[in-house]
Order: C-alpha cells, then sequence, then structure tokens
C-alpha cells in the first residue's frame, strides 16, 4: 500500500540570506590623544574665560607680591635698594670707572658709562688702556673724600643704580663732563662739551662702551 500523503504542502527552498559580519571601525594612530588634545584645549579655554569675567584681577595673584607666590627663598624676589649709601676708605671699592662697592653693596652710577677694564682706545695713532684710565680718573675725584650714593633702584643685574657724590663733586655729572664717561640715558649737553672740547675719550678715537659690550660679549 502507498502511504498516504500528509495535507501539509512541501515549502519551497528558499536560500538563507547571510549574516553581515560586524566591523569595528578602524582607529588611526593617535586618534585618541589627537581628541583628548583637542577636548583639553576647549577646557582651558572655558576655564580662561571663566577667570576673565568673574576674576578679572587673576593675572596679579600670580605676581611676585602676590601672598599666594611662596616667599621661603630669599632668591624669589629682589632685595630692595638702600635709599642711601655712604663710605669711605676700607668700605669703598672702586671696580671701574661707573662701578663701585660701598659696604658690600654694588653700585652703578646712574646715567652715565664709561669704558671696559679690558677695552682699548686710540690716542695719536697709539692704543691705550682706556677702561683703566677712566677708572684712574674715578680715584683721583674721590681722592680721600667720603662717597654718598642716592639709590634709583637696581638694574637687572641687581646691582644698586644711584647718584653718587663725593664730597661737593657730583661723580657722574663729572665723569661725563671731563670726557671720562659718556652719556647713557642723562648728561647729553655734558657730553655735547666734553666732544667739542676735545675732552678725555674725545681727544682720540674709541667704540661707545655699549656697542664695544655688545661686539665683545662672549657666544
Amino acid at each position: 500500500m502507498k502511504p498516504r500523503a500528509s495535507g501539509r504542502r512541501p515549502q519551497p527552498y528558499r536560500p538563507r540570506t547571510p549574516r553581515r559580519q560586524y566591523r569595528r571601525p578602524q582607529r588611526t594612530p593617535y586618534s585618541f590623544l589627537r581628541r583628548s588634545g583637542i577636548a583639553a584645549a576647549l577646557l582651558l579655554l572655558a576655564i580662561y574665560a571663566a577667570l576673565q569675567t568673574f576674576m578679572p584681577d587673576w593675572p596679579g595673584l600670580l605676581s611676585a607680591d602676590s601672598p599666594f607666590r611662596p616667599q621661603n627663598s630669599t632668591n624669589n624676589r629682589t632685595q630692595p635698594a638702600p635709599a642711601q649709601l655712604s663710605g669711605r676708605g676700607s668700605s669703598l671699592h672702586i671696580y671701574d670707572g661707573d662701578t663701585i662697592a660701598i659696604q658690600g653693596q654694588r653700585i652703578r652710577f646712574k646715567g652715565m658709562d664709561t669704558p671696559e677694564s679690558a677695552q682699548s682706545c686710540t690716542l695719536d695713532g697709539k692704543a691705550y688702556a682706556c677702561g683703566d684710565r677712566a677708572t684712574a680718573e674715578l680715584r683721583k675725584l674721590i681722592g680721600g673724600e667720603t662717597v654718598t650714593c642716592t639709590s634709583e633702584g637696581r638694574d637687572q643685574y641687581k646691582r644698586i643704580l644711584a647718584y653718587c657724590s663725593a664730597g661737593t663733586t657730583d661723580l657722574n655729572r663729572t665723569m661725563v663732563e671731563t670726557g671720562w664717561a659718556v652719556s647713557y640715558g642723562l648728561y647729553q649737553r655734558e657730553e655735547a662739551d666734553a666732544r667739542k672740547n676735545k675732552r678725555g675719550l674725545w681727544a682720540g678715537e674709541f667704540e661707545r662702551p655699549a656697542k664695544w659690550r655688545k661686539n665683545n660679549q662672549p657666544r
């Protein structure tokens, strides 16, 4: 006997569609660093904008005089220059024509400039040590008098800038008047007079001290 046919019809064959495989997107090298860098820059800009809006004086908190800045080390701040210094004899030391020391405090004459100790100038076609000559002229002006200097602050090398006198002699002005110093922001009239009358350095040829230092500084 033939088997009885079932009431279900056979389903037609339908091929299965293959599943799509998920592929993770490939990341280029340093992409994380690039994204994090952009985020950090945006955060800094937001902080800066907030400080400018709510604390417009915030740069002052970082100044040298701020109470929030550590003051434990004496190197953090330059000691204020004393208002006036006086000395003679062993308490006075002459370095060159525009720099002395009183009681261990190094002082630079303000408004004038003299040749350096190693600098040479020319007189009658012959070289001479004009830096040493300027130092000798300063010694002569001081003699045995007490030198008194009035401070005008400090320069970039932490030397005291000052106007100094020996007795009644204005050392800053007189060094320019006699031609053994040149104007350095002050005393232009005194320099012009010394040049006209060929006094001191102006009797020969020389390079201005500031230019000589620039050309002869160590490299």
